[in-house]
């Protein structure tokens, strides 16, 4: 598994006060997704592809999980998707992935 959650809070658009409050637990789904994708290319190029690679963070559709997969990702994971989307979310990204 190249990444989880993270508790950077890079990027975010929420006002420092609010994420005090909320506390600084893991963040998961859009905010790791550029980070995460970078993770998987640096793991597949230090292993030259050698072992397996799995994949989240950020992932709701075909596109999403098609970037994962060409930074080098063998697998990809979509935890918060499946959250937000429900199950159907693996039959769109499938039918997004085989163009339909």
């Amino acid at each position: 598994m190249a990444t989880n959650t993270t508790i950077s809070r890079k990027g975010l658009k929420t006002a420092t006060g609010e994420v005090k409050r909320i506390d600084a637990g893991g963040l998961s789904g859009l905010p790791l997704k550029k980070r995460s994708t970078e993770v998987v290319k640096y793991i597949r190029d230090k292993t030259n592809g050698a072992i397996p690679i799995i994949a989240s963070g950020g992932i709701f559709t075909a596109e999403d999980a098609l970037e994962k997969i060409n930074a080098g990702a063998t697998l990809v994971q979509v935890y918060t998707g499946f959250i937000y989307e429900g199950p159907g979310i693996a039959r769109k990204i499938c039918k997004g992935l085989a163009g339909g």
